[in-house]
């Protein structure tokens, strides 16, 4: 069986996009203070803000950027994130197929693969690597003449011409050094491939950049040798990944020829977007009200399935529509997954299509997994306990398992959280008596005919349309029609305008507090106090 891996979904920061921020001119100022700011490092970014403010030009500050750079990729390392990641997994049910790998651990082997390509020489006779030790203030230099030239920013290979005995001198003066690609410059360096989302694909990398870093100066590989190292060695048969690193795969093709190995088939994914052109983002503002973190709905209480369904429904294709989706588990959809149903539309994140999986789910749990049912149940009843502790005893009526399974049967699953029937004022009512609202009552003796009727016929009266002739016929003094009957009913019942159809209120609560519901409501109306409960 091909092994699957998904790819992370964004770019890590190399030397060479770090450098680039170094690079900018006074007009790029503000993005790379963004860009210091975000990766968290303070002590390097007040240090290198300080230099800035005293010689006002970031050229300056190459020893600070230096610094910077050096360490800002181990500074953003966050202790806990590998079994945060694992515990992700294991509650949506993805077991991998191999223990995990971490980069950072496996560095050795890295550099063990990449000094097998030392001495070994291109089509063009050039080495497949070398070792570069140009500054910082060079690589400024540099970029600022293409700048000026109006060309692509490409490193001109300088280091390459170094000889052996000049390599070592700048090794043994400890200058820092980066190990680079040699990247054909003829035809051959165009890598063609058959994308298995986009199709026929081309690019050839020395056209828009120079050589690129491979080994960092702090001994730390680049994504970009990492992750072909570790794809030959697990055997990986197929790397699907987004749409962004489309043309650095065809670096990672020549990276492959280097080493005479088989590369895997890849697919590129289009991006997630929030809205069409709005590329996803944990710095968005919208994550505040539709967080894009597992955890948050982990802990809010939905279903890893269901959780999966949206995911899936984000973007990409596989299935042939959202409804192949919808209330899957995770081995019915890859059962229902096809390669060939691959899509590269914008992969929009629309969270209401979150809220329909939820609730697929929910029924789906309820009604098919008796397991499910009293672990739903189970759930119910501790968050009354947690909203309503003073019915915490045996004879609560709110606790009763049969109480709960007519809730659960009556809201029919229009709720995505049962969270949702305590901090919902329109579910109040279930655990409380209903406070009658002055301001919601159009005609007082009308209202009182209502319950009065009821009241008087309540062993003949089922709640529905056909029970309301009989008061269309005995109300006399103003008319009265279906819809205000029903008004009031559920004003009664409920204390709100909104909910559930009201023969199905009537039915869930019974006779006992139907009649108690309603006299309350009389003794109310009577009540000649000023103050009515508003």
């Amino acid at each position: 069986m091909p092994t699957v891996i998904l790819d992370p979904p964004s770019k890590n920061k190399t030397e060479e996009k770090q450098t680039a921020a170094a690079a900018g001119d006074d007009d790029d100022e503000d993005h790379v203070t963004s860009a210091i700011r975000k990766t968290g490092c303070f002590k390097f970014h007040e240090k290198l803000q300080d230099c800035y403010i005293e010689k006002k030009d970031w050229r300056q500050c190459s020893t600070e950027m230096q610094d910077f750079r050096r360490y800002t990729d181990r500074e953003r390392i966050v202790p806990g994130s590998t079994e945060h990641i694992k515990s992700g997994l294991e509650w949506a049910r993805i077991k991998p197929d191999e223990p995990a790998v971490i980069q950072s651990e496996r560095v050795e082997l890295y550099r063990k693969h990449l000094v097998t390509l030392f001495g070994k020489l291109n089509h063009q006779n050039q080495p497949h690597i070398y070792r570069c030790f140009c500054t910082i203030d060079r690589l400024m230099l540099l970029r600022h003449e293409c700048k000026r030239r109006s060309q692509p920013y490409r490193y001109d290979g300088r280091c390459k011409e170094l000889s052996e005995k000049q390599q070592h001198e700048y090794i043994q003066q400890g200058l820092p050094h980066v190990i680079r690609f040699s990247l054909p410059t003829d035809d051959k360096g165009i890598q063609i491939y058959d994308d298995l989302v986009y199709g026929h694909h081309e690019h050839n990398p020395y056209a828009t950049e120079g050589d690129f870093i491979l080994l960092k100066s702090d001994g730390f590989p680049t994504y970009h040798l990492a992750n072909v190292v570790d794809d030959h060695l697990m055997e990986i048969s197929h790397v699907f990944r987004g749409h962004e690193w489309q043309t650095s795969t065809s670096k990672h093709l020549l990276l492959y020829k280097a080493f005479n190995w088989q590369p895997p088939r890849y697919g590129h994914l289009p991006l997630l977007e929030r809205e069409r052109g709005r590329k996803l983002s944990k710095r968005d503002a919208e994550n505040a009200h539709n967080p894009i973190e597992i955890d948050y709905y982990r802990q809010k209480g939905y279903f890893p399935n269901a959780v999966l369904n949206f995911i899936i429904l984000c973007g990409g294709g596989g299935f042939k529509d959202d409804d192949t989706v919808i209330g899957k588990t995770l081995d019915e959809m890859v059962s229902l997954f096809d390669i060939k149903l691959f899509s590269r539309h914008a992969a929009i994140v629309d969270f209401k299509k979150l809220a329909v999986c939820q609730r697929a789910h929910f029924k789906r749990e309820y009604q098919t997994s008796k397991e499910g049912r009293q672990k739903i149940i189970e759930e119910l009843r501790q968050n009354v306990l947690h909203y309503f502790p003073e019915k915490n005893s045996t004879s609560s009526m709110q606790l009763q398992n049969d109480y709960l399974e007519k809730i659960l049967t009556m809201i029919d699953f229009r709720i995505v959280l049962l969270d949702e029937l305590f901090t919902n004022n329109l579910y109040e009512y279930l655990w409380k008596d209903p406070e009658l609202k002055k301001d919601l009552i159009h005609d007082v003796q009308q209202f009182k005919f209502v319950i009065k009727y009821t009241l008087d016929n309540l062993n003949q009266i089922h709640f529905t349309h056909d029970d309301i002739k009989q008061f269309i016929e005995n109300y006399r003094p103003n008319k009265i029609n279906n819809k205000e009957v029903f008004r009031i009913w559920r004003l009664v019942l409920c204390g709100c305008l909104q909910g559930p159809p009201v023969h199905e209120i009537a039915s869930f609560f019974g006779p006992d507090i139907i009649c108690k519901r309603f006299k309350h409501a009389l003794v109310v109306l009577d009540q000649q106090n000023e103050n009515f409960p508003v």
